[in-house]
């Protein structure tokens, strides 16, 4: 798998990941919210809210019917109270019930309590549903002190002359437990007297306000009630607050729900920016680390090191010790590959030029001393010659001469040898080929070659082919391969040894071969591997004045300019075998006669 499709399936996973991260939180969130606002209905109002609730959380067992502790616990808080009826009007299951609560009730008598036609201190609220089979009622009662208080203030209220409103002590000792007040209002809504009134309530009320305080009390903090007397035309209010808080009515800036919600949201906003935070951490250890990695590779490629940075251990950031990718690394194991590449590579270029320059600075010297030896030959007869205080005779200068001209011929020998080598190493293409019988032609260029002054007569043996064989090459090109390659097996081995050339057809591969074979002191590996090369000399430049340490190399690259190519098998103490191979397909074959 590509780099790029592991990079998007990666942020494809993290996306789809956080975003189920972040439905899960907004699914709590919201829930929270919805049971916080659930809890706060039921405290207000467990009558409304709360009952419904409890009924569906309930449980049928073999002891009867079981509610949820935490809403049995709103009861307690609302200072309510829970029985369970059964079809006859028993009384199961009792919570929180005070004592003056009956435990049996007959139909119509539960029907006049809840219809308030029956004098009873609570006020009450009825559930029937049927549940495994059976049909339960749950009546919720919660005290009736609004009622109670009413009805005291309509017994003893009074106002004095002076306009204080006079109650007694029991009452005010009651409402002042309750955190409760009373207020008196003239025919306008304006306060003429009140007791314990909270600075949150008005002193002057309009219809509408007294409706909306009367109907929506959890809105303000009160649950308030008032009467109204014809006669006087006051109108006695009197509020208790729900929660029974002392600050029940001051109104809070934010409200409660608005601030449930904004507590949700506000957790919700910290936890995505948490969970985007850890994954940007994550992203930075995981994709930034090893993108400074490779980074800091390629500047140390810059700076001419082509290794892998290496941590504090010695071992390479991107793998195991076992050789394995680091997981962090595996998703850009393709470039890790190429930058590796690319260090070999820069690598074997820096040591191939670091050889070839120190190749190249052989060369120049072994060239320049061998241009030097001669020159300085020419130098020294062109001294000797031009010297006044002697006189030469015709002969002497005769054989100066000849010596000045074979030392010229010499160089001029290096100079075409180093022309033709880079010529060669421009991979030129062969002027027109010529169409030669090659046992002929090769008989014809070694028999001229034994002919030799650097070496004796008879030194080289030649084996021709069965057949006459036509191969198209470009003579003088072959002539030269053919004469540097013997020249380098007689001239660097023992003065008797034999060079022996075949001409081979090998039907099977078809090919022609060119086998050059002598019994000389062989090669080791080293100067084997490196005979072609232009820079080597596989002796000293004293050894001969033969050769410019080219040889090897232009027979290699004209035999390969041709289209043929060349083989060596060597040891050292076995002598040497070089081969010229040709495809049949450029000759023709004519059985011999």
């Amino acid at each position: 798998m590509k780099i790029k499709h592991r990079l998007t399936l990666r942020f494809i996973f993290q996306l789809v990941i956080s975003g189920i991260i972040v439905l899960l939180i907004a699914a709590a969130c919201t829930w929270w919210i919805l049971q916080r606002l659930t809890d706060m209905s039921i405290t207000r109002d467990f009558a409304s809210a709360g009952l419904e609730r409890l009924v569906e959380s309930s449980k049928l067992d073999k002891d009867g019917i079981r509610f949820d502790p935490h809403l049995l616990e709103q009861v307690k808080l609302n200072k309510g109270w829970l029985q369970t009826l059964d079809e006859h009007g028993r009384v199961d299951l009792s919570y929180n019930t005070p004592k003056d609560v009956p435990l049996h009730y007959a139909p119509g008598e539960l029907i006049d309590y809840w219809n308030k036609t029956k004098p009873f201190p609570y006020d009450i609220y009825l559930w029937i549903q049927e549940k495994n089979g059976k049909l339960f009622t749950i009546i919720y009662g919660i005290k009736n002190e609004m009622g109670q208080l009413l009805e005291e203030i309509n017994q003893y209220h009074a106002l004095s002359p002076a306009g204080q409103l006079e109650l007694p002590s029991a009452l005010r000792e009651r409402l002042k437990k309750l955190d409760g007040y009373v207020q008196v209002l003239d025919a306008s809504g304006v306060e003429i007297a009140s007791y314990n009134r909270p600075d949150s309530i008005p002193a002057q009320y309009s219809v509408q306000e007294l409706v909306l305080r009367s109907t929506y009390g959890s809105r303000f903090g009160f649950k308030i009630a008032s009467v109204y007397h014809d006669e006087s035309k006051y109108t006695w209010v009197i509020g208790l607050p729900i929660g029974h808080s002392s600050a029940a009515g001051e109104q809070p800036l934010v409200p409660e729900e608005i601030r449930i919600i904004l507590i949700g949201i506000a957790f919700l906003i910290g936890a995505m920016i948490v969970i985007f935070l850890l994954i940007s951490v994550w992203n930075a250890h995981r994709f930034g680390s090893p993108m400074l990695h490779m980074l800091a590779w390629i500047e140390s490629i810059g700076q001419g090191k082509y290794t892998e940075p290496l941590d504090r251990t010695g071992q390479p950031r991107s793998r195991h010790r076992s050789g394995k990718w680091r997981r962090r690394y595996a998703v850009f194991a393709d470039v890790m590959q190429s930058l590796h590449k690319l260090s070999a590579i820069l690598k074997r270029d820096q040591d191939l030029q670091r050889q070839t320059n120190k190749l190249r600075d052989e060369w120049i010297a072994g060239i320049t001393h061998d241009l030097k030896t001669p020159l300085s030959s020419i130098k020294g007869f062109a001294h000797m010659l031009a010297a006044e205080n002697y006189e030469w005779s015709t002969a002497e200068i005769r054989k100066f001469s000849v010596t000045m001209l074979d030392k010229s011929n010499h160089m001029d020998t290096l100079i075409n040898d180093l022309e033709l080598s880079y010529r060669v190493n421009a991979r030129i293409q062969p002027p027109d080929m010529e169409e030669i019988e090659l046992n002929a032609w090769m008989e014809d260029i070694l028999l001229r070659g034994a002919v030799h002054p650097s070496w004796d007569a008879g030194r080289i043996i030649f084996k021709p082919a069965k057949t006459e064989i036509y191969v198209k090459l470009y003579p003088p090109w072959m002539k030269r391969a053919v004469h540097n390659i013997s020249a380098n097996a007689l001239l660097h081995n023992p003065p008797d040894t034999i060079l022996t050339v075949t001409i081979l057809h090998d039907t099977d591969a078809g090919e022609v071969k060119i086998v050059l074979e002598d019994n000389g002191t062989g090669m080791d590996d080293v100067t084997a591997n490196r005979l072609f090369e232009r820079y080597y000399r596989g002796t000293d430049t004293s050894s001969s004045t033969e050769g410019s340490g080219l040889g090897m190399a232009i027979a290699k690259g004209l035999v390969e300019a041709m289209g043929g190519w060349i083989a060596v098998e060597t040891s050292l103490g076995s002598g040497t075998t070089i081969t010229l191979i040709f495809p049949t397909s450029s000759s023709r074959l004519i059985q011999w006669t």
